[in-house]
């Protein structure tokens, strides 16, 4: 009785031991071959941060085009791009932007005042940043007449 009471504990003891040690290694396993998930948001980014006019004759061209990309995984909507004075935005993307995706936003600076430029323009996105700011710099001398 000694010896078949010895044998079924050893039996139950190793069986609880191996049954253990596969659910330990089945778990960690399947943890490494589960890939951590990716957020998932756009992801707005310009190919400029700053518009250096440099100095521009009054009343001068002054339009330029901002590329906007979809460096995100997810759709990118610009919902308003606001200025600070003398800016014009006529133009920038209304529909969404696709990952990987570019498009335009379109700025006019009023050149018709002689002096400094110190301006900004603020692009609201659903980009996790929501906002990004490009800033309008240069020198506006006056023409001759």
């Amino acid at each position: 009785m000694n010896i078949y009471f010895f044998s079924k504990h050893l039996f139950i003891t190793t069986l609880s031991g191996m049954m253990l040690f596969s659910f330990i290694y089945s778990e960690s396993f399947t943890q490494e071959l589960q890939k951590p998930e990716q957020p998932v948001h756009p992801q707005l980014k310009t190919d400029i941060d700053i518009i250096e006019y440099d100095t521009i004759v009054q009343y001068s061209n002054t339009t330029r085009r901002i590329k906007v990309a979809n460096k995100g995984n997810a759709p990118l909507q610009v919902y308003n791009v606001r200025s600070s004075s003398g800016v014009t935005v006529p133009s920038w993307p209304r529909q969404q932007i696709e990952p990987g995706e570019e498009a335009y936003i379109q700025v006019r600076y009023n050149s018709s005042s002689p002096g400094p430029i110190n301006r900004k323009i603020i692009i609201h996105s659903n980009s996790p940043e929501n906002t990004k700011i490009i800033k309008i710099r240069g020198y506006v001398i006056p023409a001759v007449k």
